[in-house]
């Protein structure tokens, strides 16, 4: 039994969290716990003694840290999650006194936007692992024989995953008992729809018993791997649905494309888009929410109304691609079902008309304490809106005065006034109350003591419908007096900025947002007194866009018992304290502090670096398609900040500098400086420029560090001035980082490196960067392989320089040898290699080679490592390979030249073979002994070897191997 635990009470809040720690509920403890952090009875002693406790009570098995918002992820508690750089831009336009070099990081998850939940999933799953995940199927089966097969589909799942099955059943025969006992999982049988009463009683007393729920109906193909991907990503998130979708046309689909494959998801109303009760989803948004509605007779109105739920509650929608789906159709959908989704789900598409509803569209708020005297002016002012598509919200925070008995004479039979009686526990705890009241699409704020004016809800609710990326519209307020009389107009910042926002609330009454956004935060807080609205809306602008109607639609009355007119002091204080918050979720707590340039103007906030915290500002960034650069610098961004930065931002930053700091700029590839320049006079003019900004970072005390990847770019168009460039940024540089020793006497054949500067840091490893949880069986049947082919694997864009003409010729003469060979060139082809082989490849040759011509999605790669015996990259030039390393991290034995890095790597290993290119013949006899070794049964050796070479290649600290002594 939970100990008593008022809305005030830190300790019975405690208590509850241990209790819930204990059960294995870690996201609902550690919430309780993080919203007491600041209350006025625990010192950050205390309060970090009972954190401990907590964390200790939960289970091992259930201590993952679920990713279920956006600040979630940016905050990054676990340290393994590949997080974006933030980047600092050049000349841009910041407000005073905000330093223009603190980056915040770009918006994580707006709108639709799940692909960060997938980044998480890859990144959690050594901890995800150890976690037990419980699967529950409902299959709705309009027969006996829908019902075989759809279990026939569950059955032929490569999962561990404990699954339990319910078939709903019109009525239930031989055949389906055969089937189902026959069945690996557990198979329970009801005989009666899924939109039923009783089927309805019967989800919701199965749901506290699973973690993951699978809606399937119609005919339905699944991959092998089907469940397995529903998993991955499920038990990482509480808020995400997995609609199921049948595979788009594009070049080679695979159920994993989770990026390229098109999907109607990236709409902004993603529930309207679910194909029938055909859906993956988690026990919180289940329990939360609820299951289907009974009321109507159509599965995919029903499917569409419950998905509504669950994206007003904030969840992303990520497709989950199956073979086949084909929806079962109720014939001649009635008018009734018509009507009730327009009653029941609020959005412009079902609802394009105002009018009153079940559901309304929008929900305004009202926390109210002691408010008798104002509160029916407000609420009055919210129902004398030109929209009815509305409805007032109260929650009515333990007042001692009458205004329950106001609400109650004057809108006790006003059906669109709903209240609630509460324990008072201040401020926050009474909004939170008041918008998980709320049923509505948009929520606007109403302080009970203030007024909207007329037009207010029509103009902010129709920006947010002709907007969807954008979460919250506000506009500008008057202040009037306690008789409702004008004093003047209030604060009013022309144009929203995060950057404003972060050093003072811009964001003004009246504010309206959307309820999905706000549930992606973590509400109001119920343990500071004041600063609760420049929090929340904090929290909501780190959601998507913000945007100012610079009219005055609200009053705002000032009567002299305002929160902080009453409370200054508290108030500058947490403001001061949600600031800190704000750096922390996202992730810039480390290196960035808040500051006061004069203490002499406490609301005159700004920011600043920590002291002796090293900064490091690299250039280009192309960690959106390689996971390289944050791999590279993951162990130094605990001591360094790492900011992605052109040299005239690292520039400014050094000049903006106060006191002593050290400030690093790491270069990277140089083709930024050609790319899209066709005349020599441009290409000069840029490489002029860059190189005068680098010389004055020199000069003026930076240190520069050049991690050269290639001699001069691939398919350089400006190769002389490339060279040229590469001997003055050696000039120039303090550190020159290689990859291998093996490439130092390559690039000196080029341009002069003196030996003090060299320092090399080996390419690490890539386990765990990428999703790594397909079996073989599973990636063969799901690329169309024969368990016995002979599978060789090229991985990457293909470009002249790597070689995959040499490739595709030696492959010709092996399959004359093996004709169970296969090769796989899994990636984009910028040079159309397979066109241009002469002779042509025949008919037969075509059909034995699997070429994606496309990007893979990060998903997608263990499909084709996994499928592989080896891996070939015959490169004619390369310095480092990160695709050799990346076949090793998947075990896969390889076969390379002898060039750049490759022979450090593989020389005296059995991971693979290093040929001599000058050699002909030398590709095609290393291919042969390969695969030799397969027949022989040895390849499984040399697969080990290969994974034991990976685990040698970790990451470095740059701090240590490239930063140390600058």
């Amino acid at each position: 039994m939970s100990a008593p635990c008022g809305p005030r009470n830190a300790w019975g809040k405690i208590a509850e969290a241990m209790r819930l720690g204990t059960l294995g509920e870690a996201t609902a403890a550690r919430q309780i716990l993080d919203g007491i952090r600041f209350h006025p009875d625990l010192d950050p002693g205390l309060y970090d003694m009972f954190r401990r406790h907590v964390e200790a009570r939960i289970p091992p098995e259930h201590g993952l840290h679920r990713i279920n918002t956006p600040s979630d992820f940016t905050s990054d508690p676990t340290g393994l999650l590949r997080v974006p750089f933030r980047a600092v831009e050049t000349n841009r336009y910041v407000p005073r006194p905000y330093p223009s070099d603190l980056a915040l990081p770009e918006l994580v998850g707006p709108g639709n936007d799940f692909l960060f939940l997938h980044v998480a999933a890859a990144g959690l799953a050594p901890l995800a692992d150890r976690q037990r995940t419980r699967l529950h199927v409902f299959c709705d089966a309009r027969d006996e024989a829908q019902a075989t097969r759809l279990l026939a589909q569950l059955d032929r799942q490569q999962t561990d995953t404990p699954v339990v099955v319910t078939l709903f059943l019109p009525a239930r025969g031989a055949d389906v008992d055969a089937a189902a006992a026959a069945s690996p999982h557990d198979v329970q049988l009801l005989e009666a729809p899924l939109l039923s009463p009783r089927a309805a009683q019967y989800i919701a007393e199965a749901t506290p018993q699973a973690d993951l729920f699978l809606f399937l109906s119609g005919e339905i193909e699944l991959d092998p791997g089907a469940l397995v991907r529903a998993v991955q990503l499920g038990r990482v998130s509480d808020a995400v649905v997995q609609p199921l979708m049948p595979m788009p046309d594009m070049r080679l689909p695979t159920p994993y494309a989770i990026k390229s494959a098109p999907h109607p998801f990236g709409r902004d109303l993603p529930f309207r888009y679910v194909k029938g009760l055909n859906m993956v989803v988690s026990r919180s948004l289940l329990q939360r929410a609820g299951g289907p509605d009974t009321g109507f007779s159509s599965a995919q109105h029903a499917a569409r109304e419950m998905a509504f739920r669950f994206f007003n509650l904030g969840a992303y929608f990520s497709p989950l691609l199956v073979p086949v789906l084909r929806p079962d159709r109720t014939p001649g959908t009635s008018a009734e079902d018509d009507r009730l989704m327009t009653e029941l789900c609020p959005n412009r598409l079902d609802r394009p008309k105002d009018g009153f509803f079940r559901v309304p569209k929008v929900s305004i708020y009202i926390p109210a304490y002691n408010a008798s005297k104002y509160i029916e002016r407000a609420v009055e002012s919210a129902l004398e809106q030109d929209v009815q598509d509305l409805e007032v919200c109260i929650a009515n925070d333990g007042s001692r005065d009458d205004t329950l008995q106001v609400l109650e004479r004057a809108f006790g039979d006003e059906p669109r006034v709903r209240w609630e009686d509460g324990e008072n526990g201040g401020i926050g705890h009474a909004s939170n109350r008041a918008v998980r009241m709320t049923r509505g699409l948009y929520i606007g704020q109403l302080d009970s003591d203030d007024c909207l004016k007329p037009g207010a809800v029509r103009q902010l609710m129709e920006y947010l419908d002709a907007h969807p990326r954008t979460v919250c519209c506000y506009s500008s307020a008057e202040r009037i007096d306690a008789y409702g009389e004008h004093i003047k107009n209030e604060y009013s910042w022309p144009v929203f900025s995060r950057e404003k926002m972060m050093i003072t609330s811009i964001a003004h009454h009246f504010r309206m947002f959307r309820r999905a956004a706000w549930e992606r935060t973590t509400g109001f807080r119920t343990d500071i007194m004041n600063a609760v609205d420049y929090d929340m809306f904090l929290k909501l602008s780190e959601t998507g866009a913000f945007h100012h109607i610079d009219q005055i639609l609200y009053q705002r009355r000032w009567h002299g018992r305002n929160t902080s007119f009453m409370h200054e002091r508290s108030q500058t204080a947490n403001t001061y304290r949600v600031q800190t918050e704000a750096l922390k979720r996202q992730g810039v707590d480390r290196f960035w502090e808040v500051h006061l340039p004069n203490p002499d103007e406490p609301r005159w906030v700004s920011f600043r670096c920590k002291a002796q915290k090293p900064r490091v500002f690299f250039y280009p960034n192309y960690d959106r398609a390689n996971p390289y650069q944050n791999q590279l610098y993951r162990k130094a961004s605990r001591d360094h900040e790492i900011v992605e930065a052109p040299i005239s931002a690292a520039l400014d930053a050094l000049r903006q500098a106060s006191g002593p700091q050290r400030i690093i700029f790491h270069l990277h590839w140089v083709n930024f400086l050609f790319k899209d320049v066709r005349l020599k006079g441009q290409a000069r003019r840029n490489v002029s420029a860059f190189l005068k900004d680098l010389t004055a970072f020199k000069r003026e005390g930076g240190r520069i560090v050049w991690t050269v990847h290639n001699v001069i770019s691939h398919d350089a168009t400006f190769p002389e001035l490339e060279i040229d460039l590469a001997r003055r940024i050696a000039e120039l540089a303090d550190v020159i980082h290689l990859h291998s020793a093996a490439s130092l006497p390559e690039v000196r054949e080029t341009f002069h490196i003196p030996p003090e500067k060299v320092r090399v840091s080996p390419h690490g490893n890539y386990f765990g960067v990428y999703p790594d949880y397909v079996t073989r069986e599973t990636a063969r049947e799901t690329l169309g392989l024969a368990p016995d082919d002979d599978v060789i694997l090229f991985a990457g864009q293909v470009r002249p320089y790597k070689g995959v003409g040499r490739l595709v010729t030696a492959f010709r003469q092996i399959l004359t040898e093996r004709p169970k060979a296969k090769l796989m060139i899994a990636g984009a082809m910028h040079h159309k290699v397979l066109r241009n082989l002469k002779p042509a490849l025949t008919r037969a040759e075509r059909d034995r080679i699997l070429a994606t011509d496309r990007f893979l999605d990060e998903p997608e790669l263990q499909l084709f490592f996994r499928a592989a015996d080896l891996a070939v990259f015959p490169y004619s030039r390369i310095l480092t390979s990160g695709s050799l390393v990346l076949a090793l991290s998947f075990g896969l034995p390889t076969v390379v030249p002898r060039v750049g890095m490759t022979g450090e790597v593989l020389d005296g290993t059995d991971a693979g073979i290093v040929y001599d290119s000058s050699h002909k013949g030398a590709l095609l006899s290393s291919l042969r002994t390969l695969l030799a070794r397969k027949d022989d049964g040895s390849l499984g050796k040399a697969s080990e070897a290969a994974l034991a070479r990976a685990r040698e290649y970790e990451w470095p600290d740059l701090g240590e191997t490239l930063y140390a002594g600058l």
